[in-house]
């Protein structure tokens, strides 16, 4: 299993996995943090089929409820939005089934969640987080709570209001890497609401975070407020991507890829415009408009091949053709290009990686 693992075939390793349970039917953890790997590498496929699996042997409620929002999260980020309704009744009767209490949290944080960047009704959003903050929570589950919040009240451009709430994660839980996620929600508020001295200055300390999430995160908008505040002092083109990327934080994504576009066409040729391109392609892919996508990535390797962008397009568009599009042949000589030509990327090494596995490699 162990073996599997590392070589992200996570089919086999379940395979094994479900022996050793056999064999010792105490706890199926193992099995769910297996699933939780498998969602991470975009095999949604696996991770369903090792999810279903959960549900139908055990009848620990910790697990149930684990899995079932594992299962749920997978059909809100792949379930179209004529079909959302019926999503929304299927997380209110698992809420419902099992009951408000610290265990259903991940649900009812689903649901909050759901219902306000899916559904658009933020105050229902709002009412199911406070009710879950009365309940008896310890200080992670406190904070996961009143990050919800925060990004709810960011969704409302409430903008004060969710700085509090994510300043107080921070004091909370100083120094733990939730209360670095808080700093890093807080630092792209300020930048949302275009106070980008601000921004860049919180940036910048988030840069060296012991997360390297938050840390590659931090980075991006740091080189982002910085390069384009050098290019232009009045920061005008930046603060209309800062309001067109929080368009794209509301979910609100024809809105955004309008306002991107109408950035590309007043903007054109300026240094704006290679990570406006970068942003349309992923609003194309979080639609399934996978070939818009890919001319937007094209565009970046084709006419800003000397940028700090190049890396990104050409690994968006090589996982694009992998995963999505299933044609390996047209990512081998993206991931390719990457391994030869940008040796100091931070996807360096998973590119060689996924080269070396659709190459047929052994040793990974």
């Amino acid at each position: 299993s162990w073996f599997y693992i590392q070589k992200k075939e996570f089919g086999k390793a379940f395979i094994q996995e479900k022996a050793i349970y056999k064999r010792n039917p105490e706890s199926l953890t193992t099995i769910v943090n297996l699933a939780q790997l498998a969602i991470e590498e975009k095999d949604d496929v696996t991770a369903t089929t090792i999810l279903e699996f959960v549900l139908q042997n055990t009848t620990e409620i910790e697990l149930l409820v684990k899995a079932n929002s594992y299962l749920m999260q997978l059909k809100i980020d792949t379930t179209p939005e004529k079909e959302w309704a019926s999503l929304e009744t299927e997380l209110s009767a698992l809420v419902t089934k099992y009951g408000i209490s610290p265990f259903t949290l991940s649900l009812q944080l689903m649901q909050a969640h759901f219902l306000t960047f899916n559904l658009k009704k933020p105050e229902a959003g709002k009412a199911i987080v406070r009710t879950a903050l009365e309940l008896s929570l310890n200080e992670y589950e406190t904070a996961q709570a009143k990050m919800e919040l925060a990004d709810i009240l960011l969704f409302e451009a409430k903008f004060n209001q969710a700085l509090l709430y994510y300043s107080q994660i921070e004091t909370d839980l100083k120094n733990d890497a939730v209360a670095h996620e808080a700093s890093l929600k807080a630092a792209k508020t300020s930048y949302f609401k275009t106070d980008l001295e601000w921004a860049l200055k919180q940036f910048k300390e988030l840069k060296s975070a012991s997360t390297q999430l938050i840390a590659n995160d931090a980075l991006e908008y740091f080189l982002l407020i910085n390069d384009n505040t050098v290019a232009d002092s009045t920061q005008v083109a930046l603060k209309a991507f800062a309001k067109a990327d929080y368009l794209w934080y509301q979910n609100r994504n024809q809105e955004a890829v309008q306002a991107f576009q109408a950035i590309l066409k007043q903007f054109k040729g300026q240094e704006i415009e290679a990570v406006t391109l970068l942003r349309m392609g992923q609003l194309y892919e979080k639609t399934g408009d996978f070939s818009l996508a890919l001319a937007q990535y094209q565009s970046i390797i084709e006419q800003h091949s000397d940028g700090i962008y190049v890396d990104e397009a050409l690994y968006f568009s090589a996982e694009l053709y992998k995963n999505q599009l299933q044609l390996p042949e047209k990512a081998m000589p993206l991931y390719e290009k990457i391994i030869f030509n940008h040796q100091d990327s931070i996807y360096f090494v998973e590119a060689r990686r996924k080269f070396r596995e659709l190459r047929g490699d052994n040793n990974l």
